[in-house]
């Protein structure tokens, strides 16, 4: 048999920082807050809500852009018009015939009207990025654009 020595080894102390934490308590107290305050609150879709101003950027002109309009229509097809209305459509139908279309369009346009400051592309809200990147390809294509600003403008229709 071993013989006992009289030394004996200090008991380890625990340090508490190394216990966990069971924040289980506190995530069911948040979601509680949280469950309350979704049945309590009253929503009313009827109230008027003042929306700030933008605080950037600034508002382009029609009068001093080339515009082209980029829609839909009832079957999801894309339809692009040069001008401010849908009377005068592009007539190509392919996207390098498209992208010609509207650059000598915006050529016309800009050479015509040297008042002219920039490029306005408007689209719905439904279109692609795709086809509002083909038209400012297109837009790109005419040599007097490349010192005028293009700007894009996407309204959502409610």
């Amino acid at each position: 048999m071993k013989e006992e020595s009289g030394l004996q080894l200090p008991k380890r102390k625990r340090n508490p920082d190394d216990g966990e934490l069971d924040i289980t308590p506190m995530i069911d107290i948040t979601f509680l807050l949280l469950a309350f305050f979704v049945v309590a609150s009253k929503m009313d879709p009827q109230a008027a809500i003042e929306l700030p101003k933008a605080s950037y950027g600034v508002s382009v002109p029609e009068k001093a852009a080339v515009t082209l309009l980029v829609t839909l229509d009832e079957g999801g097809q894309y339809k692009i018009f040069k001008g401010k209305s849908e009377d005068n459509p592009v007539a190509a139908s392919d996207p390098e015939g498209i992208e010609d279309e509207i650059a000598q369009f915006v050529q016309n346009e800009l050479g015509a009207n040297p008042e002219k400051t920039s490029i306005l592309i408007k689209a719905a809200g439904e279109v692609k990025t795709g086809t509002v990147e083909m038209v400012r390809r297109g837009v790109a294509g005419s040599e007097m654009a490349a010192e005028r600003k293009v700007f894009v403008g996407v309204k959502e229709e409610q």
